[in-house]
C-alpha cells in the first residue's frame, strides 16, 4: 500500500462516504475511500430523496444520471385501516440504495478518485491517525472520516464520547418487487406502518415498520419470508400488491439510535450520517442527512487549511439540524403507530382536512444546504 499520509481517509463507501469523495475530489483534497466490501449490494432496499437531498444530488451534478434509474412520484397517498385519508402533491426521487450508489462511485471515479474495496478498517489510532485493515497492513492518513454507518468500527474502536446504539422499539420490514406502481402510498396501523413506492419502471419497495419491544438486530441482511411479513402485516394491505411474492428477497432488521449525540468530531476523527447520529425512518430523512453532512464537512475542509477549524464549524452547523431530524422523526412514528381508536379519528381528521402534512414536510424539505451562508 502506498504513503497516505498527506490523504483524508473515508471509511466507508456508502452515500455519505461517496458523496464527501466527490466534494473532496472536486476540491483537489487528496482523499482515499476504504470499503470494507468487496462490492457495491443492496438487501430490499428502496430509497426516497426528498428536495434538500435533492440539492445536494444536483450539486454533485449526479441527478441526470439518476433519473433513468429512478422515479419521481407527484402524489403521496394516505391510508388508515387500509381507507383513504387523503392525497397529497410531492417532490421525490425513489431509486435503489445500488442505484443511487452506482451514480456516486462513477462521478467519484470520473473525478480520478482512489477507492479500495474489500479493505476492512480493523483499527484506528486517534492520535498517530493509523490505520490497520483485516489483511493486517496500515496506513497513515493526514486525518480520518468515519462514514461507516451505525455499527461504525471507528467509535467501538476509539471513541467515548458516544453512547452505545440502543434498540428504538421498531423494526423494519424490506423488500423489492414487480410493479407499475407510480405514486407512494402510506397505510397507517395500530403499532405498524407500511410505505410502497416506486423504484424503477419495473419495480417498487415495500417498507413495513413494527412497534415492538423484542430486540431485532441491526442487520440489513437477516432474511425473512413473506409468511413471515403476512403474519404481522394485515392481508388486506399486502393484497393491494399481488405480485409481492415474487420479491428480490425480504429481509427484517431492527432499528437502533444513538439518542445523545454531544458532539460530531473526536479528535482526528469525524463522524457523518449514521455512524454519528442513526434515525428511524419515519420521515425519510436517513440519506438527506447524509448527504447534507457530506456537503457541509467537504465545503468546510475544502475551504479552510485547519482540519480542527473545520471540524468546529461543522459541528455547529449540523448538531441542532439533526437533533431537530431525530426528534420529528420519533414523533411521526408515535403518530403512524396509533392504537386508541379516538386518537386515530383526530389524527385522519387533522391528515383529511388540514394541511399538516404539508407542513411538516416543508419544514424539513425547504431547507437547502447549498445556500448555507456560513459555507
Amino acid at each position: 500500500m502506498k504513503d497516505y499520509s498527506s490523504f483524508i481517509a473515508i471509511i466507508g463507501a456508502g452515500i455519505s462516504g461517496l458523496a464527501l469523495g466527490i466534494i473532496l475530489q472536486r476540491n483537489k483534497i487528496p482523499c482515499i475511500i476504504f470499503e470494507k466490501a468487496e462490492k457495491i449490494s443492496e438487501y430490499g432496499a428502496g430509497i426516497s430523496i426528498s428536495p434538500n437531498g435533492l440539492a445536494v444530488l444536483n450539486n454533485l451534478d449526479v441527478t441526470n444520471d439518476l433519473k433513468p434509474l429512478s422515479r419521481q412520484p407527484d402524489q403521496a397517498i394516505f391510508f388508515s385501516n387500509n381507507k383513504k385519508i387523503n392525497q397529497i402533491p410531492i417532490n421525490v426521487f425513489t431509486t435503489t440504495r445500488k442505484s443511487l450508489y452506482k451514480v456516486l462511485l462513477d462521478k467519484y471515479q470520473e473525478l480520478k478518485g482512489e477507492i479500495y474495496f474489500g479493505h476492512e478498517v480493523v483499527d484506528v489510532d486517534n492520535e498517530t491517525k493509523m490505520l490497520t485493515f483485516n489483511d493486517k497492513k496500515s496506513t497513515y492518513v493526514k486525518h480520518i472520516i468515519a462514514c461507516d454507518g451505525i455499527k461504525s468500527m471507528c467509535q467501538k474502536k476509539v471513541s467515548s464520547m458516544f453512547d452505545e446504539p440502543k434498540y428504538s422499539g421498531y423494526y423494519v420490514w424490506r423488500t423489492i418487487f414487480p410493479s407499475n406502481q407510480t405514486n407512494i402510498h402510506f397505510y397507517l396501523g395500530s403499532n405498524f406502518h407500511v410505505v410502497t413506492y416506486p423504484v424503477d419502471k419495473k419495480r417498487s419497495s415495500l417498507v413495513a415498520a413494527v412497534k415492538s419491544k423484542n430486540k431485532q438486530n441491526e442487520s440489513w441482511k437477516q432474511q425473512g419470508s413473506i409468511h413471515n411479513l403476512l403474519s404481522e402485516i394485515p392481508s388486506n394491505i399486502l393484497n393491494n400488491y399481488p405480485s409481492i411474492s415474487e420479491n428480490d428477497g425480504v429481509y427484517k432488521w431492527g432499528i437502533f439510535l444513538r439518542p445523545n449525540v454531544k458532539s460530531l468530531f473526536d479528535n482526528n476523527i469525524t463522524y457523518v450520517g449514521d455512524a454519528a447520529h442513526p434515525i428511524v425512518p419515519f420521515i425519510g430523512q436517513g440519506a438527506c442527512l447524509a448527504l447534507e453532512d457530506s456537503y457541509v464537512l467537504g465545503q468546510l475542509i475544502s475551504k479552510h487549511n485547519n482540519i480542527k477549524i473545520a471540524q468546529a464549524k461543522y459541528n455547529k452547523l449540523r448538531i441542532n439540524r439533526v437533533r431537530t431530524i431525530y426528534r420529528k422523526s420519533l414523533n411521526q412514528g408515535k403518530l403512524n403507530h396509533l392504537r386508541n381508536p379516538l386518537l386515530v379519528f383526530f389524527r385522519n381528521i387533522l391528515m383529511k382536512y388540514t394541511n399538516i402534512i404539508s407542513t411538516q414536510t416543508k419544514s424539513i424539505w425547504l431547507y437547502d444546504v447549498t445556500n448555507e451562508k456560513d459555507l
